[in-house]
């Protein structure tokens, strides 16, 4: 069996009940009900209401046929012991605190009535209902032991919101090898230019994060009678870069966003020298940078992602403005070692049997050969870093098998030992390394700021729609600034440091 998807999904061509698992992200009333956290927030519920109505037919299509269902509730401990300090800030600035009493109880708290699933899409007996304190499903839970013991090895994607928990999730799935699936109609976003985003995002480089597909292709794919009314709205959309879905037909006059000034409105300064102005808000949230607590991460510097004859350009996938991410780049990470701070280098790189790459290269174009090597296998041309990134004696080096910098790494360990809280992240691809790695380390509880003209991607759209992600929901990862902005604030910080 398979689903009509896009790229073709299973990978295997072979949908087995046993060994596949639905992960419905997050139908609870705090998401999706009346009082709950983002109706409080001022977001319209009825965008991440929509998909219920599918998903119940989805829901009573895989039980009848034997298929896992999994659910997750995002929430904390009573204590808050487990919300980091700025998660909680951010979502106080928007009138909705995590841990405040609000219409459903306290906000995001665990036993709370808002904490609960919606009734509509309640857990049938038997089915795992996984309880996360952050963003992504598998970061301090139990998830990845549950699904190796049930060797489920394909997880179909639902929920909300697309672009924020149910992205991190799947970010994190694919990197721990499971071959995903996303439900275009059985998922939502508080903004529909990020929906339309993370469904882009997520067949990009050939299907760097998995398939889409509608509810009815998966229905038919599993052999369930389809009912008229999942086929009704669907259209096939060209989301651009040769990238289709299908998916209910896309509201007149919402889009992903075209300019620069579509993301970035009004950037924060603040009273505090050594502060960045930064938008949503003036970075750090908890007062200036400090070199010694603050690490700029830079990513991917390497000629297979921007180099002319790399494995990626290769390929047909060329970074946009390339140029101009090297040279500010550069910039800034003079600038940061002359300063004090501290340095953080991570590749992308695969053994040369790629036998530690997700889904074996057979989406992502990796051991591709190409003009410098395989691409992106260790120790190839292509594989190495650009000469004016080359590292430092005394700079911590991440060698990643992964989009993300924390996986199967030491990247956290390391910045711990180093005692450091904030990172200045930088690098390439925005909306595929660079963005899981910021929502990777904002689960972790560091504070991050993305420099939005040192980081670049294949096309003009999703960069922004990345940028824009980022800030949304006051700084839901962080806080995104111009080169300019941080070093400005640096150049401040003979002033500005405490004794």
């Amino acid at each position: 069996m398979a689903v009509r998807a896009f790229p073709p999904w299973p990978l295997d061509g072979c949908l087995e009940p046993d060994k596949t698992a639905l992960l419905a992200i997050d139908m609870q009333i705090d998401f999706c009900g009346k009082g709950g956290y983002v109706d409080s927030m001022g977001y319209d519920i009825s965008m991440t209401r929509a998909p219920i109505e599918p998903l119940k037919v989805v829901f009573q299509a895989l039980r009848q046929k034997g298929y896992h269902i999994i659910h997750t509730r995002e929430g904390h401990k009573p204590s808050l012991a487990d919300c980091p300090d700025n998660k909680r800030w951010r979502s106080r600035q928007i009138g909705a605190g995590i841990g405040d009493p609000g219409p459903c109880g306290r906000v995001l708290v665990r036993g709370e009535p808002g904490w609960n699933l919606i009734e509509e899409l309640q857990p049938a007996e038997g089915e795992e209902v996984l309880d996360k304190p952050g963003k992504g499903s598998f970061v301090a839970t139990d998830l990845h032991l549950i699904l190796q013991k049930k060797r489920i090895k394909k997880l179909i994607f639902a929920g909300i919101t697309t672009d924020v928990c149910l992205s991190t999730t799947m970010r994190e799935a694919n990197d721990l090898g499971y071959d995903c699936l996303l439900l275009s109609d059985c998922t939502a976003a508080t903004d529909y230019g990020n929906y339309l985003a993370t469904l882009k995002t997520t067949q990009a480089y050939g299907g760097a994060f998995g398939s889409v597909a509608s509810a009815a292709d998966l229905l038919r794919g599993i052999g369930f009678d389809c009912p008229e009314a999942l086929e009704r709205n669907l259209v096939e959309v060209n989301l651009g870069n040769g990238i289709k879905v299908r998916m209910p037909q896309p509201p007149s006059g919402l889009g992903m966003p075209k300019t620069v000034s579509d993301v970035i409105v009004a950037p924060k300064a603040s009273v505090s020298k050594g502060a960045v102005a930064a938008d949503p808000y003036a970075w750090p949230f908890d007062g200036c940078i400090q070199p010694a607590k603050t690490a700029l991460l830079a990513m991917n510097f390497q000629p297979d992602f921007l180099a002319a004859e790399g494995g990626m350009p290769s390929a047909g996938y060329k970074i946009d403005s390339g140029v101009r991410v090297l040279e500010t780049s550069a910039k800034v990470l003079r600038h940061m070692r002359d300063a004090g701070f501290r340095i953080v280098h991570a590749r992308l790189g695969f053994a040369r049997n790629l036998s530690d790459c997700p889904q074996r290269g057979k989406r992502f174009p990796a051991g591709a050969q190409g003009p410098l090597g395989q691409c992106l296998v260790r120790g190839e041309k292509g594989w190495e870093f650009l000469p004016e990134f080359t590292p430092l004696p005394d700079e911590l080096v991440i060698e990643k098998c992964g989009h993300g910098a924390f996986h199967l790494t030491s990247l956290e360990l390391g910045l711990q030992s180093l005692g450091v809280t904030h990172l200045v992240v930088m690098g390439v691809p925005t909306d595929v390394c660079v963005h899981t790695t910021l929502r990777q380390a904002n689960d972790r509880g560091f504070e991050c700021l993305l420099l939005s003209d040192c980081t670049g991607t294949t096309a003009q759209d999703t960069q922004l729609s990345a940028l824009k992600q980022v800030k949304m929901q006051h700084g839901v990862f962080g806080a995104v600034a111009t080169s300019e902005a941080l070093l400005t604030a640096v150049s401040q910080l003979d002033t500005a440091q405490p004794s």
